[in-house]
């Protein structure tokens, strides 16, 4: 049952069809006049069906979910007598079918309703007997302002897709994709649903993008099914699903919110890495933040290589960061009072196996580190430890983007510290600009000022930065890049700038991206500080 989502957009085009030439007048036999007659009365007919039709189905809400029992009979019973007088032909082959269209009812004769707390929905569902529940209880909402169905062809109408689009504009936007796979009629397409997404509009300017949480891959045939359209207008479409429902929808070519719509156009290919020829420069290594991985960093990686540089990713997977948790029952671990070396391992065997591998494919080149977030405290640590001889021969450089360098200030946040005394060490230990022989810059942001609900600066991007300036600096309504507040992110002798920048682009590990999100590696904002490197 087509119910959820949207991908691609596709507006609808009208044709405008050239007038015939006048032909000379021709007498019509009394038989062709009854048939003119007739075809004229049976578009009469149907014009007055659809009207009466399209009244009964303005205003009412959930697409027909609060009709009364006679109302939703009428309906049926009208979708029946359009059809059966149809004169569509074959709608697969119709210019009108692709396009956009707004669903403004769908439902089963006799009223019969899937509701979401019935076993016996759940039962005809599981059994491929009946449509989801889940889709029903969205698709009935009152608080989903459009539902509307996407149908794409490809040239010929021997390829395409149907997206299901449940509109939740300005803040989301959920679309289920499901490939075509026939026709097992002239007027039937056949489908399988094949994903779908859920746009968010979160903060930071930007939406979150999330999977849609149903595996169709293992729903076998229960994700097939057909569409069959055997009324089709300018004005009206009336099809029926495989599971016995009946959709009215009608032709609506622009979207309620075409931004956000727009996301849902298939991404780009990723960008060609460059050429071996073209990277001259010194090697670039990037240290991730929490749970990062290489993934996360395709986007800074190819704007960098287009500079020049070569580029690695130190080698970190999500659950690398799980060895954390053997500090949790030691008493350096509740004395706030951990090491790096005893911590973090793990991430210092990423360093060092990520500068081995530059160094080994650019012999006699020295590795420029570019961490971010708290992969730059971690790499001063990093880089406090080696044997300067080492540090030396290997390191040119260190810049951090968006760090926390700054331990958080004595008294309660100290007791606080969510680093358990990591900062600190390394602060301690290693303060500022610490080894001369290495270059270091240092990226802040003040994209986004800090604000308890209420008091501006964005609900959830205010409060969220907020609760994370506080701790990190004694401070919360400053300004920072909506993570790390500015006056966190310098080092003492390092080049400083500053940015319009936010913290991240990504849910770390995920492969879940914020679109459209200005961060530290949008590739123009890496224009600002890449200049750093050489």
């Amino acid at each position: 049952r087509a119910c959820l989502l949207l991908s691609a957009v596709a507006v609808r085009g009208f044709h405008s069809v050239p007038s015939p030439q006048r032909q000379p007048a021709v007498a019509r036999s009394p038989q062709r006049r009854a048939v003119a007659l007739a075809s004229g009365a049976a578009a009469a007919s149907a014009t007055a069906a659809e009207a009466r039709l399209l009244e009964l189905l303005s205003g009412t809400e959930g697409r027909g979910a609060a009709m009364t029992a006679d109302e939703d009979a009428e309906v049926h019973r009208l979708a029946t007598e359009l059809e059966a007088d149809s004169t569509s032909g074959a709608t697969n082959d119709s210019p009108l079918l692709p396009g956009r269209w707004r669903v403004l009812y769908q439902g089963k004769p006799g009223g019969d309703r899937t509701e979401f707390f019935s076993l016996e929905s759940w039962r005809k569902y599981l059994s491929g007997d009946g449509p989801s529940p889940i889709q029903n209880l969205v698709s009935a909402s009152s608080t989903v302002s459009r539902l509307y169905q996407v149908v794409e062809l490809s040239e010929g109408g021997e390829a395409g897709r149907i997206n299901n689009v449940v509109d939740l504009s300005p803040r989301a936007v959920i679309a289920i994709e499901a490939q075509l796979v026939g026709k097992p009629s002239p007027s039937r397409l056949g489908f399988r649903f094949s994903g779908g997404r859920v746009l968010v509009r979160t903060l930071w300017n930007a939406t979150l993008n999330l999977p849609y949480p149903v595996p169709f891959d293992l729903l076998g045939d229960n994700a097939k099914g057909w569409l069959q359209s055997d009324y089709l207008s300018p004005s009206l479409r009336l099809s029926r699903g495989n599971k016995g429902s009946l959709f009215v929808l009608v032709p609506e070519p622009q979207p309620d919110d075409p931004e956000l719509e727009a996301l849902l156009q298939p991404p780009p290919p990723p960008p060609r890495r460059a050429a071996a020829a073209s990277l001259t420069k010194e090697p670039v290594l990037i240290c991730p933040a929490q749970f990062g991985t290489e993934a996360d960093y395709a986007e800074l990686v190819a704007a960098l290589e287009a500079r020049g540089h070569p580029v690695g990713v130190a080698p970190l997977v999500f659950t690398d960061w799980l060895q954390i948790l053997k500090s949790i029952p030691t008493p350096e671990y509740w004395r706030a009072d951990l090491s790096p070396d005893k911590a973090l391992p793990f991430y210092y065997k990423a360093i060092e196996a990520g500068a081995a591998a530059l160094r080994n494919e650019y012999p006699g080149r020295k590795v420029q580190l570019l961490a971010h977030s708290i992969g730059g405290w971690i790499s001063r640590a990093y880089l406090g430890q080696l044997p300067a001889e080492e540090r030396s021969a290997t390191f040119s450089a260190l810049a951090t983007l968006g760090t926390p360098h700054a331990p958080p200030p004595e008294g309660f946040f100290r007791t606080i510290d969510q680093t358990r005394g990591l900062l600190r060490f390394v602060e301690e230990r290693y303060p500022g600009a610490f080894h001369p022989e290495l270059r270091y810059l240092t990226v802040g942001s003040r994209a986004q000022r800090g604000a308890l609900p209420g008091g501006g600066a964005g609900l959830v991007g205010g409060a969220l930065a907020y609760a994370s300036y506080l701790p990190l600096g004694g401070e919360g309504g400053v300004e920072g890049d909506g993570i790390t507040p500015l006056r966190c992110a310098h080092l003492d002798g390092a080049e400083q700038r500053e940015v319009e920048a936010y913290h991240i682009a990504f849910v770390p590990g995920s492969g879940t991206r914020l679109l459209g999100c200005r961060w530290y590696g949008s590739p123009d904002v890496v224009g600002e500080w890449a200049d750093f490197l050489r």
